[in-house]
């Protein structure tokens, strides 16, 4: 149970960060959206999307859907805390260009999200903060789609079609998250 309730603590993090994108614009956004990852890390709540290049089983693959749907019941109570700060328009434009790319258009890009967040986590989890702290405003500012922040947009600006886009950036996320690891599906050996 607790790991569900810190899993909804995890979505709402990832909220608040998506609020502080919408608020502060592209670079302001994209460096204070890196609170939500750092807050994470330090927290050891599980996020979709740090844990997703990590499973090393079938149990642990299964668990990750849970997860997901608990990060995303905290991102919409997250969201919601900023639906009065007049952050609709803001929403409603990047909602729009993940709706218009489709379920193939978010895939793609998502997985340079699934990778970056993959090796920041790997090394953050290692003390080594300086590739979370440069690779979350990387992907924000790449506008690779997150499928955890993408329910806060969702959620202050829905509109139809949001669900196949999600889907596609879930998808890449997920595909993404396991390239640092590739190696262990493949079980291809290092050569020197």
């Amino acid at each position: 149970m607790r790991k569900y309730v810190n899993s909804i603590l995890s979505g709402m993090a990832i909220g608040i960060a998506a609020l502080c994108f919408l608020k502060g614009g592209l670079y302001v956004g994209a460096a204070l959206f890196a609170f939500g990852l750092s807050g994470i890390i330090y927290s050891g709540w599980p996020l979709f999307t740090g844990l997703a290049g990590f499973f090393t089983t079938k149990r642990d693959f299964a668990e990750l859907w849970p997860i997901l749907v608990c990060n995303g019941i905290g991102t919409f109570l997250g969201a919601v805390l900023g639906l009065d700060m007049g952050l609709e328009e803001a929403a409603a434009a990047l909602v729009d260009v993940r709706v218009n790319r489709g379920f193939f258009g978010c895939l793609l890009p998502a997985i340079g999200c699934g990778f970056i967040m993959s090796v920041s986590v790997k090394f953050a989890r290692q003390g080594k903060w300086i590739p979370l702290l440069l690779g979350i405003p990387t992907f924000v500012i790449c506008g690779f789609p997150h499928c955890v922040a993408d329910i806060a947009y969702y959620s202050v600006a829905p509109a139809a079609g949001m669900v196949k886009a999600w889907l596609g950036t879930v998808a890449g996320n997920l595909i993404g998250c396991n390239l640092p690891v590739y190696d262990r599906f493949f079980k291809i050996k290092e050569t020197v």
